[in-house]
């Protein structure tokens, strides 16, 4: 055999490795989307009006979303993120890959960077004062929340048959 091929089982085992690396790691960022989503769905008060929800929900609010999304951006290390990703959103309704379409574009628009397509700068006069304000535009709603969680559980479960399969 010829020393300049590729051992196609030596690169294989390296491309499962890689993937199965990939997975552990999301695998543990869900656990902690659940554990936010967790958090915010029994937060109260909970109003969807940013100008009347507390920092805190805020907060809950921004780290569910950029925790959910960033597990779908690009990972440098691993292989083949799309591809993953795509299976582990497999079982997703027309809805929910919607819904999940929101979610990237909020955090690629509203939370992670600052597009001014999306800031909302709000002024208010009080008396002879004024202040600005900026605003997010998006809350999740309570039945949202549920949704998320629906599909988070959803992409949990295909992450432990993936997992499964590669061991």
């Amino acid at each position: 055999m010829c020393e300049d091929k590729l051992d196609a089982i030596t690169l294989f085992d390296k491309f499962k490795k890689n993937i199965l690396s990939y997975l552990l790691m999301v695998e543990d960022d869900f656990c902690e989307v659940n554990i936010l989503i967790n958090e915010l769905k029994k937060y109260e008060p909970f109003h969807l009006d940013v100008r009347e929800s507390t920092p805190t929900q805020n907060a809950l609010n921004i780290a569910v979303v950029v925790s959910y999304a960033r597990n779908f951006k690009r990972s440098f290390g691993f292989y083949y993120i799309d591809e993953i990703n795509t299976k582990l959103m497999k079982n997703f309704s027309t809805d929910e890959k919607e819904f999940h379409k929101r979610i990237i574009s909020d955090r690629d628009k509203e939370f992670a960077h600052s597009d001014a397509s999306s800031n909302d700068i709000q002024i208010y006069e009080e008396g002879m004062y004024s202040y600005s304000r900026r605003t997010v535009r998006q809350l999740l709603e309570k039945k949202e929340i549920v949704i998320l969680q629906e599909m988070v559980s959803k992409i949990r479960s295909e992450i432990e048959n993936q997992i499964k399969y590669l061991k």
